[in-house]
């Protein structure tokens, strides 16, 4: 049986290699980090869930959600949305975008485990 895709959108590399240690045992994890070039990769690699950063130079992760849900190859693909962003209406905008969940950084191991549980189920 072949892992789970995942593939993470986060400009930070602290925040990616720390997702990728929590995660790269149980799932095949691909990390880009830009929203730049995230629609044309998730299409390609149509991973079975995206954790996606909101604060990204070029092009932000709301943009990106909006672009993914828009798109018909892309709009079933859950999104968990990461940042540390911590205001009610900032969660309530990536929900409102199409969002399956939201994490707050800082990140914590278990938390990020059963959402992605969480969003295979879905």
């Amino acid at each position: 049986m072949t892992s789970p895709k995942i593939l993470i959108v986060d400009d930070s590399t602290v925040s990616s290699a720390l997702l990728l240690s929590i995660l790269g045992k149980d799932y095949n994890v691909t990390t880009i980090n830009s929203g730049m070039n995230a629609e044309a990769l998730v299409t390609s690699l149509q991973p079975d869930c995206i954790l996606l950063d909101i604060m990204m130079p070029g092009k932000n992760g709301y943009q990106v959600l909006k672009e993914l849900k828009d798109n018909p190859l892309t709009y079933e693909i859950p999104v968990i949305v990461i940042s540390s962003l911590n205001e009610n209406s900032d969660q309530e905008l990536a929900i409102k975008i199409g969002a399956h969940d939201y994490i707050f950084k800082p990140l914590v191991p278990d938390d990020v485990h059963q959402k992605i549980n969480s969003c295979l189920k879905f």
